[in-house]
């Protein structure tokens, strides 16, 4: 606010006055009222003012300016409500030069906005607007500020498009209303383009990248997502637990566990994300949907352990049973069923019964695999295997 009220001051000067009807009395007196304003010395200045008003009132070219002056002086002292009572007496005249009451309104909508009262800003505003010749791009922006406040984005957005066109260098705030105002819209395509051209003006802006790739994967474009998600880890950007589980998470959904594990296991091992259960259950079966076998094992036995969940000891034991370990995939599926969890029961009972089979207990492997049948899931496997063993008896 007070940026423009020293530009009241440069405009509002003593060549201003001396061209137009004043007194040489007022012209005097409002002459040393702005030496004091210019000096800060806004309550002397008030004073003086209040003496000069009731003594110029019945000429109304002089009465405008002491007004105008009013409120310049109040507006230096931010008493906002006192400076816009002064410019709309001013205004009220229809007195002063066509470029000063245009001036004026604009500064009026000012005022109004640092109330704020948004309405009464947008209407001043747009008096203003429609008789400046060469609004400028702050102007747009000033205009698109007050309606966004209006929630009247259909207005806002052009407007702060115009003062973006019209700017010689980026504005990162302007950009940021445009970003603002597109989400509130639900707009996430034209969100994307800005975040884009934010990302290319200031590259070293984190939350610009995160942003991008979550508007991405909102438009369901979920490899530019990761893209970008990706780019932002590889420039250190991505520091939080959550931020890192959205890129492994990221990886996962574009079926490439290989590099979800990778970063997980690097990121548990300098502790930005925590080895707890679930984490080492994610691990684990990141691992094991990168067909890397070993490790699968090491990090659901890990998981299982802190969770004791019947699904991971299940996995393990299918994980042994790939890798011909009969005994320990018998031992995994006996914990799952202790688990008492199990969505498919019958999935354990079908590894134990595979693992009795293959270290030769075959009695024991029909009564599992009979138990299996109770599973409508697994009934026909399991009745194909009753069949062989008796087959081979």
């Amino acid at each position: 606010m007070r940026a423009f009220l020293a530009l009241f001051l440069v405009l509002f000067s003593v060549q201003t006055w001396a061209a137009g009807t004043l007194s040489e009395r007022t012209y005097k007196k409002l002459t040393t009222i702005q030496e004091l304003m210019g000096e800060g010395k806004y309550d002397e200045a008030l004073r003086r003012l209040a003496n000069l008003a009731p003594k110029v009132k019945r000429n109304q070219y002089e009465y405008a300016t002491v007004m105008q002056t009013y409120g310049y002086a109040w507006s230096a002292k931010e008493r906002y409500r006192k400076a816009i009572h002064a410019f709309e007496e001013a205004l009220a005249t229809e007195a002063l030069p066509d470029p000063v009451q245009l001036a004026m309104r604009y500064n009026l909508a000012q005022l109004y906005a640092a109330i704020p009262d948004w309405k009464a800003a947008a209407r001043a505003y747009e008096q203003w607007l429609a008789g400046a010749e060469k609004p400028s791009a702050q102007s747009y922006a000033f205009g698109a500020t007050v309606y966004a406040q209006l929630k009247k984005y259909d207005k806002a957005i052009p407007k702060i498009r115009k003062a973006i066109s019209l700017a010689r260098k980026p504005h990162e705030n302007w950009y940021q209303l445009l970003l603002s105002l597109y989400y509130q819209q639900k707009r996430y395509k034209q969100a994307a383009g800005v975040l884009e051209s934010m990302i290319a003006f200031w590259p070293d802006r984190k939350k610009y990248w995160k942003q991008l790739s979550g508007v991405y994967f909102t438009l369901k474009r979920d490899r530019k997502a990761l893209a970008v998600l990706a780019l932002a880890y590889r420039r250190g950007f991505l520091e939080k637990e959550r931020e890192l589980l959205n890129l492994v998470n990221l990886y996962l959904l574009q079926n490439i566990p290989y590099k979800a594990a990778r970063i997980l296991e690097k990121e548990m091992a300098v502790g930005r994300i925590r080895e707890t259960g679930k984490h080492l259950q994610k691990l684990g079966e990141a691992w094991m949907a990168a067909r890397e076998n070993d490790a699968a094992a090491e990090k659901l036995l890990a998981a299982a352990k802190l969770q004791k969940q019947g699904v991971l000891f299940l996995r393990l034991a299918q994980i042994y049973l790939d890798k011909e370990q009969w005994k320990k995939a018998l031992r995994m599926a006996d914990k799952a069923l202790a688990a008492g969890d199990l969505k498919h029961p019958g999935d354990a009972w079908l590894i134990k019964g595979m693992a009795q089979y293959e270290i030769g207990r075959e009695d024991k492997a029909l009564h599992s695999f009979a138990k299996a049948a109770r599973y409508r899931k697994n009934k026909r496997q399991a009745q194909q295997w009753i069949g062989f063993i008796r087959g081979q008896s």
